[in-house]
Order: structure tokens, then sequence, then C-alpha cells
């Protein structure tokens, strides 16, 4: 049987293919103008730049988790100014209607937070700015408690097992269009997506950090909050996924090559991932999705030079193979792997 969410990740593919062979038909192609450039000639286009800054209120992480992962932020401004019923009328109809993964205790503040932005009244609490005329660094709310659920799977091997193996079918069901079967972020919704899904193969995760993804979700992403799901499913999802990634055997990196990684490190990369590698740097409140935290994730090395080279679609990870040799981002990579805590956050 078919879930909500993974019919409306069908619905979504579908259209975006449909559109594709729409804006490609050969045989709709109208005939050209007079003096219009030729099929070869080099052709540019200004796209239009907004994105609204979202107003610090209570309620934005709980939108940024179950309601961004599908709208933008831009979506909200494109709306009458909703009273709160409508509001409440619109968050239910996302949640019953389409699936969106939505807790029931997520439900309340998003509608404040919608009515406190985009309500009748919002002009008084200040509405989301186009960052086209405010120049301006995004409000960033205070810091909350840490809600997420401790989740830990079992140690005893058979246990453990029936653990791995719910999660993998949970992870079929719920995870796989995006993520892939294996893991590796090529699922069939996955391949319309900006960012590209996570490649889970190629990351060891704290079970911390799985927890925390699982529970808020992703900002920025189109990876959403499971706070439908149970503790026990969202443990046997974590330990489902911690099976994706194959034992690690590279070598660590020499104490020379994790000191020039380090010195590399601190010139370029703390402004994001902040000193200690945590993605607490003074840029990340800025940007959507937050760096990553080395501390509770580690990608493989082969991983972290693909990155490195290429940047990362869709983030403010950007392409440093003009900037640094092959040398310094093997040193770089054998760096932000060490800074991994080993012994994993509880």
């Amino acid at each position: 049987m078919r879930t909500p969410m993974k019919i409306l990740f069908r619905a979504f593919a579908v259209g975006v293919a449909v559109f594709q062979a729409g804006v490609s038909g050969a045989g709709d192609t109208p005939a050209p103008l007079a003096g219009a450039p030729g099929p070869d000639a080099v052709r540019s286009i200004t796209l239009p730049h907004f994105e609204p800054t979202l107003a610090a209120a209570p309620g934005r992480d709980e939108f940024l988790a179950v309601c961004v992962s599908c709208h933008s932020p831009r979506y909200v401004t494109l709306q009458p100014l909703f009273s709160r019923r409508q509001w409440e009328e619109t968050v239910d109809k996302m949640a019953k209607v389409y699936g969106a993964p939505m807790g029931q205790e997520q439900r309340q503040p998003i509608i404040d937070y919608l009515v406190a932005i985009h309500g009748p009244d919002s002009d008084k609490a200040g509405a989301a700015a186009d960052e086209d005329s405010a120049f301006t660094a995004p409000a960033v709310p205070p810091a909350r408690p840490d809600t997420t659920p401790l989740l830990k799977p079992a140690v005893e091997a058979a246990a453990h097992q029936a653990e791995v193996n719910h999660g993998a079918e949970l992870f079929q069901q719920d995870c796989a269009a995006c993520h892939g079967t294996a893991g590796r972020g090529d699922g069939w919704v996955g391949r319309v997506l900006l960012r590209r899904p996570e490649n889970l193969a190629a990351i060891c995760f704290s079970p911390r950090l799985l927890g925390q993804a699982l529970w808020n979700g992703k900002p920025g992403t189109a990876m959403p909050s499971w706070r439908n799901l149970s503790p026990g499913d969202l443990t046997a999802l974590a330990a489902y996924v911690q099976t994706l990634h194959p034992p690690d055997t590279a070598a660590p990196a020499s104490s020379e090559a994790v000191q020039r990684g380090n010195l590399l490190f601190q010139q370029n990369c703390v402004p994001c991932h902040g000193v200690l590698a945590d993605g607490k740097g003074v840029s990340a409140a800025s940007l959507m999705p937050p760096p990553a935290n080395f501390r509770w994730k580690q990608p493989d090395f082969d991983y972290i030079l693909q990155i490195l080279r290429d940047g990362i679609s869709g983030t403010g990870m950007p392409s440093w193979k003009s900037q640094l040799s092959e040398a310094d981002r093997r040193a770089l990579a054998g760096f932000v792997r060490s800074r991994f805590e080993t012994a994993g956050a509880p």
C-alpha cells in the first residue's frame, strides 16, 4: 500500500517529467524568427533573484523542518494574508490530504508562525523581507532546547538484527524514493531535487546526528521531519542506515597531513564549519542548509575529495579545485576525517 508521502513524491516526479517532455518536444518547436540566433549561438538570461528572509518568531524551526522540505519560503509570501482559521485549514490539508510528515506537537507552532509572518496583522509583527531590497543578515531565533529523542539501537545481536530488518522495511517504504534502494542518493525522486539527497553509503554517522535528522528534518533540503514515526521506528531506521556504510578500513592520515589540513581548514573553512569543525561558524546561521558537523559525521576520504573538487550544488559549499592543489585537498580531507568523534555522541 502506497503511503501519502510516496504518492506525493511520485506525482511530483511525474510532473517534472511531463514538463521536461513538453519543453523539449521537437515536434512542438516553432520555426525560428528571422534574425534570431542560430541553434549553436550562446544564449544567456538573467533570472530574477527573490528568496525571502524568514522573520524570527516562535514556530520558525517547526516551519523549516516540516514545510520547506516541499515549499520554498517564497511560496508563503505568494499567499493571501490568511486568518488563523484559514491557516489552520491549510496546514491540516497539507497533513491529511498530501501526507506532510507533521507531528501533532508541530502543528500549533507552525500555525502560530504563519499567522505571525503572513496573517492579517503580519505587517505589525514584521513580515518576511525580500533579500533583494534588504541586504541584511537574516534574523536568527534564539537557540531552543534540543527535543530529539535519544535513539539507542539494541546491543544484543538478535535484537539488533530485528531492528535492522524493520528499519530496512521502513527505509524502502519512506526513504528509498529519494535516497535510492542502497542509500546512495540516486532514488527516482532524488534525481530532480536540489540539493541532491545524501549518499548514506559514503558517510559514517553518529547516532545523535541520525536522530536529529529524522526528528527535525534538514532545513533547506527536501528531507522532512519524521516525527509521525514512533521512537521504535526511528531507532530501527537509524540502525539500518548505519549498516549502509561499509566498515571503514582506511588508514588514518599521517600527523603531518593532519597538521597541514588543520592549517588549511583554519584558513578556508572556519567561517562556515567553525573552529571545532562542528558546523557552527560565524556564517553558519545564514546558510541553508547548514554546514556539516564533522564531529558527528565522517565522509569517506574519496567522497570528501569529490566534494572539494565539485562542491555541492544547492548549498553554500563551493568547489575548491582552483584554490587548493591536489595535495592540499588530500591533506584537508585527512584532517576533516580526523575530527569525527569515534566514540560517537550518545
